[in-house]
C-alpha cells in the first residue's frame, strides 16, 4: 500500500522534521552547549554533546516525520564526513532557514526564486568569509583544538600530535579498557601482521629486530633451497633475516621454525597482508625504506635491503628507518595528485605521512566504556577541526557570521540567517544575546568568550573557527533547504499486515 503526500501537509511534515532534528541538537552549539542521553539498542547509553552523533541517533515514531529524518540527517552529515566538524551549525542556520523560507512561500514567492536567489547570495557569502580568513600560527591552531575538544587537556594532546604527524590520516583515534589516555608515536612505516606462523612468537608477543637483513620478494615461496644463499650469509654473519612474500609452503615455515630452535637463528616469514595492486604498492615502500630490490625466483645476498630497527607483534609490523627517501616521496606524491577517488587518495596520504612522520595512536582510556566514548567524540572533533584550520581559520562563535551579515543589505534572505549560530551559543550559555550584540556589532572591535564570560580584543582572540567548517556549514545548509523547496511529494510505501498472499496479491 502506498501512501502520497502533497502540498501543505508536505509542508508541515518537512518543517516538523526539521524543527525536531535541529531543536535537539542545536542545544550541544558552544562550549556552554548541554549534553544528550543516547539509548541505543545494541549498546549502554551514554551521554554526549556531540552533535554529528545526537543527529545520527534522532528518530520518531511518525513514518512521515521520520521519512524525511533520513534525509536531512544524511545530508547535514555530509559537513562532518566532509570536514569533519560543523553539523551542529548546519543544522542551527537550516532551522532559521527552512523556517524563514517557508513563509516567503506561503507569501507567494516562487520557490525557483527562492533557490536562484540562495544560490547567488552563497557566492558573495563565502567570498566575504575568505575575506576575513587567515592562515593560523601555532598558537591559533592550538586554540582550535582545544575549542573543538571543550576540553583544554584534550586539545592540547591532539595539537601536540598533529604537530608531528601533520596528516589525519595518519593519526588513529581508539577507545581501551585502560582509565588514562596513551599517545604512542610511530616514527616508521607500520603494516598489519600476517606471521607464517604464531610459532615465530614462542613465549613473547612482540620480535624485536635490530639492523636486520631484508629479503622481499614478488612471489610466493615453496623452496627453501632457493634461499639457502641469503640464510646462510644471515647466519656466517649473524645477522637477523626478515622475508616477506606473499605465502609461504608450509614445509618452508617448518624448516625455518626448525633452524630458529636449532641453530639459535633469527629468520621471521612475513605474508604480504595487501592485495592485488596494493601488494606491489606495498614492496615499492618497503623497498624504498630498507634500500633493497624485490626477488622473483632468484634469491641471492647481493641486493638484501637493511633497515634500522623492525618491531613485530601480533596485530601490527613497524619499519624504522634512518636514510633519506625525499625522491621516493616526491614520486609518491606526484601520483597522488593524478588521482581522483577518494578512497585511493586516502590511502596514498597514508603512506606518505608514514613515510614522511611516521604514525600516531591514541588509546582512550577512562573508568567506563560510555564515559571512553564519549571522550573519544571530543578527540575526534578536535582533530578534525585542527586539520581543517591548518589551510584557514576566522574569528569564532558566531561572530564571523554576524559581521558578514552586516554588509549585506536587507533584502538578503540569508542577512538575520547568518546571526542565528552566535544567538545559540549565547542562549545556551543562559546569556542575554541582545545586549552583547549590540556591544560587538557596534565597532567589531571585541568578541564575547562565553567560555570566560568576558569580552576580549577580535584581534587577539583564541575564539577561532576553521574557514573551511564556516563555508561547509553554510553550504550544506543551503544545499538541504534547495532540496526541500523543489520537493513535491512524498511517498511512504507502508508495509501490509494480516493479508492472504494468495487471495490479495496476484505475482
Amino acid at each position: 500500500m502506498k501512501k502520497v503526500i502533497m502540498g501543505e501537509k508536505l509542508d508541515e511534515i518537512v518543517i516538523n522534521a526539521v524543527n525536531l532534528l535541529c531543536d535537539t541538537v542545536s542545544t550541544t552549539l558552544g562550549p556552554k552547549g548541554n549534553n544528550a542521553i543516547i539509548s541505543a539498542s545494541s549498546l549502554p547509553a551514554f551521554v554526549t554533546n556531540d552533535g554529528v552523533t545526537i543527529a545520527r541517533n534522532i528518530e520518531s515514531n511518525d513514518i512521515e516525520i521520520n521519512t524525511i529524518l533520513e534525509i536531512l540527517k544524511e545530508a547535514s552529515i555530509k559537513t562532518d564526513e566532509i570536514v569533519g566538524d560543523g553539523t551542529t551549525t548546519t543544522l542551527v542556520l537550516l532551522k532559521e532557514l527552512m523556517n524563514y523560507t517557508s513563509l516567503l512561500v506561503k507569501k507567494g514567492i516562487s520557490k525557483y526564486d527562492i533557490k536562484r536567489k540562495l544560490n547567488a547570495e552563497e557566492i558573495i557569502i563565502k567570498e566575504l568569509i575568505k575575506k576575513y580568513s587567515h592562515i593560523p600560527n601555532n598558537e591559533e591552531l592550538k586554540s582550535i583544538a582545544i575549542t573543538s575538544a571543550k576540553d583544554e587537556n584534550i586539545g592540547l594532546i591532539i595539537y601536540d600530535v598533529f604537530k608531528k604527524i601533520r596528516n589525519l590520516v595518519g593519526i588513529d583515534i581508539t577507545t581501551s579498557n585502560k582509565e588514562s589516555t596513551v599517545v604512542t608515536f610511530y616514527k616508521g612505516y607500520t603494516i598489519d601482521t600476517l606471521i607464517a606462523s604464531q610459532y615465530f612468537f614462542k613465549d613473547t608477543n612482540e620480535i624485536k629486530l635490530i639492523n636486520p637483513y631484508i629479503i622481499l620478494s614478488e612471489e610466493s615461496i615453496y623452496d627453501l633451497e632457493t634461499l639457502s644463499e641469503v640464510i646462510n650469509d644471515s647466519i656466517v654473519n649473524k645477522k637477523e633475516l626478515l622475508i616477506m612474500a606473499p605465502d609461504f609452503d608450509e614445509d618452508v615455515v617448518n624448516k625455518v621454525l626448525s633452524l630458529n630452535f636449532d641453530n639459535e637463528v633469527k629468520i621471521y616469514l612475513l605474508k604480504n597482508p595487501e592485495f592485488g595492486k596494493k601488494q606491489y604498492t606495498l614492496l615499492n615502500d618497503i623497498q624504498s625504506i630498507c634500500n633493497c630490490k624485490t626477488y622473483k625466483n632468484i634469491f641471492n645476498h647481493k641486493n638484501i635491503g637493511v633497515v634500522k630497527e623492525v618491531i613485530i607483534d601480533k596485530d601490527k609490523t613497524h619499519f624504522y628507518f634512518e636514510h633519506n627517501i625525499n625522491d621516493y616521496i616526491s614520486k609518491v606524491e606526484i601520483e597522488k595528485a593524478k588521482l581522483k577517488d577518494d578512497f585511493e587518495i586516502e590511502y596514498y596520504e597514508k603512506r606518505i605521512s608514514m613515510l614522511k612522520n611516521g604514525l600516531a595512536t591514541i588509546e582512550v582510556g577512562a573508568k567506563t566504556v560510555s564515559e571512553a566514548r564519549e571522550i573519544k567524540m571530543h578527540y575526534d572533533d578536535s582533530l578534525h577541526a585542527i586539520s581543517s584550520a591548518i589551510n584557514g581559520v576566522s574569528v569564532g562563535g558566531g561572530i564571523t557570521y554576524l559581521k558578514v551579515s552586516s554588509f549585506l543589505n536587507n533584502d538578503f534572505i540569508l542577512k538575520e540567517i547568518l546571526k542565528s549560530p552566535f544567538r545559540q551559543i549565547l542562549k545556551n550559555a543562559n546569556l542575554n544575546y541582545e545586549d552583547i550584540e549590540n556591544e560587538i556589532t557596534n565597532r567589531y572591535e571585541r568578541i564575547y568568550n562565553v567560555k570566560t564570560d568576558s569580552f576580549e580584543s577580535i584581534e587577539n582572540t583564541s575564539v577561532l573557527d576553521s574557514t573551511e567548517v564556516l563555508i561547509k556549514s553554510l553550504e550544506n545548509a543551503i544545499s538541504i533547504t534547495n532540496l526541500l523547496l523543489n520537493t513535491n511529494s512524498l511517498v511512504i510505501n507502508e508495509q501490509l499486515k494480516n493479508i492472504d498472499i494468495d487471495r490479495d496479491i496476484n505475482i
